[in-house]
């Protein structure tokens, strides 16, 4: 029987998913262009677990069906920003179907029951994930570039990567060198990285990744999504506040951000609109923002320091 996608489950995914963050390993799906099915292949035991993220829009048919010899092997399917499952195989058995009912990134999580958790078994398994329905969606991604940049500083190095395929996208950080956690950063942006860079902006001899992303449309808004090496051990997230928080610096902006690095801070630029400009006429010149790195009360925050017209 096909289970209808629409028809909400209320069961918190704790009751048949007993999986703790550090122990759920997160895989994007990737499709190519000329293609809309894929197969995934993987093994785990106990209570670890796979999410694999896959990005699809509103009206998109899912299909998923996941083959394995151990019995006790399931997958659940989250919407975007959600932790209650639409689907939970446990109840409604290893194949799924059904309309993707808002844009965004669905989290597939494959898992062991309890008791076969607790008896610390193994699982091999075979995921079959194909999203029909995407015509206009492939078009878009042919002409996509995909992002993907090594940067090194202080014996720490970053891999950013990501497909840029259509206006949501799967952003991978993946560090190396950290003393404690070096665990991928996987997580969703709305446009595609442009960008990044390494720097150590607070001189503390831990550095930070900074990785620049456009949104789709005309009006190219930028934002940032960014990383601090704590102490060198492990990552944990800078906030960059949003423009409109600041009267003055948002003063006449329409977009068309450019980052980055400068001697000591991180700059942001774009034009300056007048009430009457069209967005491709700017007429009131260049406005440059320069935001210092300081630690917050659970990460680090980035404190706009000066602006400059030009």
């Amino acid at each position: 029987m096909k289970p209808i996608l629409c028809k909400v489950v209320l069961l918190i995914l704790l009751i048949s998913t007993p999986l703790s963050a550090s122990e759920i390993r997160k895989e994007p799906v990737k499709f190519t262009p000329e293609t809309t099915r894929t197969s995934l292949k993987g093994k785990f035991k106990g209570y670890q677990g796979v999410d694999y993220l896959l990005c699809a829009k509103a009206g998109e048919t899912l299909t998923m069906n996941l083959k394995t010899k151990n019995s006790s092997t399931y997958f659940n399917v989250m919407p975007p920003d959600e932790n209650t499952a639409i689907f939970i195989g446990s109840t409604s058995g290893n194949h799924f179907e059904g309309k993707a009912p808002k844009d965004g990134t669905y989290t597939i999580r494959i898992y062991l029951m309890r008791n076969a958790a607790r008896r610390n078994e193994s699982t091999a398994y075979s995921l079959e994930v194909s999203v029909t329905g995407r015509s206009n969606r492939t078009a878009a991604t042919a002409t996509g570039k995909a992002y993907n940049r090594t940067l090194e500083l202080q014996g720490i190095r970053f891999v950013v990567s990501c497909a840029n395929e259509g206006s949501l996208n799967i952003l991978h950080i993946v560090p190396t060198g950290l003393e404690k956690d070096n665990s991928p950063i996987v997580r969703e942006i709305n446009g595609t990285v442009t960008g990044a860079e390494v720097a150590d902006l607070n001189v503390d001899g831990s550095p930070e990744v900074y990785v620049y992303v456009t949104s789709a449309g005309s009006g190219s808004y930028g934002s940032l999504v960014a990383y601090s090496a704590n102490r060198r051990r492990s990552l944990s997230e800078i906030y960059l506040p949003p423009i409109a928080e600041d009267k003055v610096a948002s003063k006449g902006y329409m977009g068309h951000d450019e980052f980055a690095v400068l001697e000591g801070v991180l700059g942001r630029r774009f034009p300056v609109y007048r009430d009457t400009d069209t967005n491709a006429t700017p007429t009131g010149g260049m406005r440059q923002l320069q935001y210092k790195l300081f630690p917050g009360e659970a990460s680090w925050i980035l404190k706009s320091e000066k602006i400059i017209e030009y």
